[in-house]
């Protein structure tokens, strides 16, 4: 009998210790409504985004998240909140938000707005005319590069003559006529023969490439023309003082911080250029005038086809080499080195500008995009999705550019960074903030 109780005690106490299986998860409750109270946050440029409501699953798999079209991802999930992952092929704009869970679903309309880079039009109608006015009425026909002052006026070369946008959007002429030619004088009554480039000093005297002249000009505020540096209609490679100089085909410009020297694209000659603009000297600190893409210190560097230019705060200098398809940069001592960029001259890097975190914005007029590099390197698409039609406005990564050139840019009253892109081809000036 004894025998017969411990074995009976001992079959209990292993049964009783027998781990049980686990409960399987309740099935929300139906009389309880599915329902969305708050999506936070509402507004924002990444995730994740937390759902508050009534009527979750406590099981991931059964709670169907979607913001319009895209499905996201359920990190966690109680009865009344769910943490979720954005669908990482969202747009900028405003989603319906549904949540489904078996029988029942629920949207909230338009309940997260992702925040990010859109394209817009700040100026021009398109047509291929140079009419001033309104931005939304003015017209444009090759504009190419463009620079921006401290009170927010930008200044567009337009084939041959500069165009002023000021910040309510009024578009006028500052300088230069309809037909090319060279004459130093005032306004409308001087002469160019193709713009491509400008800059701004900070007495806002306005610094031109007079790209078939051969020539540096100089606006003043007062709107008088003079020349800089160049032998008018001499093709060549010549250092020297002012118009003893010589320049083949110069295409961009910078000025450095202490605004004492002006940097040149000369790019037939595959150099870069310096004037002093104390005295106009010219002299080549850059290129071997090869067109043969090489790092190097200064003269042993090879940058074919340079393009524009911009300093960054520590003074370093971006180049964009339209001949070879990259993107380079000078330090003080002249060490070029290149910082990314695509081995193919039909890609033609055009202009460059970089913000204050140091990252280096480049447009790529023969690819239709702007991309960026971080200080580290890292390349990335900005905006723009390829050459070709499609779309011209909406969000950056999807819009079509026709041929993006010039790009500045400034903040916004809020300290937010807003670009403007010359989109030459549309004859468009545009503009691209977060939204």
């Amino acid at each position: 009998m004894k025998k017969f109780l411990f074995w009976w005690c001992l079959t209990a106490s292993m049964a009783c210790n027998k781990q049980q299986p686990a409960s399987p998860s309740p099935d929300p409750d139906p009389a309880i409504p599915l329902t969305i109270a708050t999506i936070s946050p509402s507004d924002a440029a990444s995730g994740p985004v937390t759902i508050k409501g009534t009527g979750f699953s406590v099981t991931l798999a059964e709670n169907e998240v979607r913001f319009g079209v895209l499905a996201a991802t359920v990190q966690s999930a109680t009865a009344t909140q769910l943490e979720v992952a954005l669908p990482p092929d969202m747009t900028p704009g405003a989603h319906d938000v549904t949540v489904k869970i078996k029988a029942q679903t629920v949207t909230k309309a338009k309940g997260f707005r992702l925040r990010g880079w859109v394209v817009s039009t700040f100026a021009g109608t398109g047509v291929w005319a140079s009419d001033d006015g309104p931005a939304d009425k003015a017209s444009f026909r090759q504009p190419t590069g463009i620079a921006v002052d401290a009170a927010g006026n930008f200044y567009v070369p337009d084939l041959h003559k500069i165009r002023k946008i000021t910040p309510q959007g009024v578009v006028s002429t500052i300088a230069g006529g309809n037909g090319k030619g060279y004459i130093d004088d005032t306004g409308i009554n001087a002469r160019f023969n193709t713009i491509t480039s400008v800059v701004l000093d900070k007495a806002n005297n306005l610094y031109v490439v007079d790209q078939m002249n051969f020539l540096i000009r100089k606006i003043t505020p007062a709107g008088v023309v003079s020349t800089v540096a160049g032998t008018v209609g001499v093709l060549g490679k010549k250092d020297g003082i002012g118009t003893h100089a010589a320049f083949s085909v110069p295409y961009g410009l910078a000025i450095n911080a202490a605004g004492t020297h002006l940097y040149v694209g000369d790019q037939a000659n595959h150099v870069i250029r310096k004037i002093a603009l104390a005295t106009s000297e010219v002299t080549t600190i850059a290129g071997s005038g090869e067109q043969t893409s090489k790092d190097g210190n200064g003269l042993q560097a090879g940058v074919p086809s340079p393009g524009s230019m911009a300093f960054d705060a520590d003074g370093m200098l971006y180049i964009t080499e339209k001949g070879g398809g990259k993107v380079r940069k000078m330090t003080l001592n002249g060490d070029i080195t290149t910082i990314g960029g695509h081995l193919d001259v039909n890609s033609s890097p055009t202009h460059v500008v970089v913000d204050d975190e140091k990252n280096v914005y480049v447009t790529f007029s023969g690819m239709g995009k702007i991309k960026k590099y971080t200080p580290a390197g890292v390349e990335s698409n900005f905006a723009g999705n390829n050459t070709g039609t499609g779309a011209e406005d909406g969000p950056a990564a999807v819009v079509f550019f026709q041929r993006p050139e010039g790009i500045a840019l400034v903040k916004d009253p809020t300290g937010n960074p807003v670009f403007y892109i010359v989109d030459a081809l549309r004859h468009k000036i545009k503009m691209i903030r977060k939204e």
